[in-house]
């Protein structure tokens, strides 16, 4: 049974009512970012997002770290934490394929064989 507020539901969430996300993306007139927001806009989008520039610098970090011999434990746990992340998400996207992989075998065998082949 719906109640008077649940039309309103889709439109209006209350505080810790939905999903969770936090989109990083630079706003054109968005008081909130410093420099040209254009130009972070076109960094990310055409040069690397800000996990792979932030790779880098962790990636020189440890370089920097292993050559001077300087210990940077949270640092190497951090780097540890994002590849066991890319991990879960390769095997996820591997486990969606072959899941699709088998419903195309099952309804079209002849579309799957060209799949395969390909």
């Amino acid at each position: 049974m719906l109640g008077p507020f649940d039309i309103w539901s889709p439109i209006i969430r209350a505080p810790f009512s939905g999903d969770v996300t936090q989109e990083i993306t630079p706003r054109v007139f968005s008081p909130e970012i410093k420099g040209n927001a254009r130009i972070e806009h076109r960094i990310q989008t055409e040069v690397a997002s800000y996990g792979a520039q932030l790779g880098k610098v962790l990636e020189a970090l440890q370089v920097l770290a292993a050559q001077s011999g300087t210990a940077l434990p949270d640092i190497d746990a951090l780097v540890a934490d994002v590849e066991a992340v890319k991990h879960d998400a390769r095997d996820a996207l591997r486990e969606e394929a072959e899941t699709a992989l088998a419903r195309l075998k099952s309804a079209d065998p002849d579309g799957w064989a060209e799949v395969i082949r390909q």
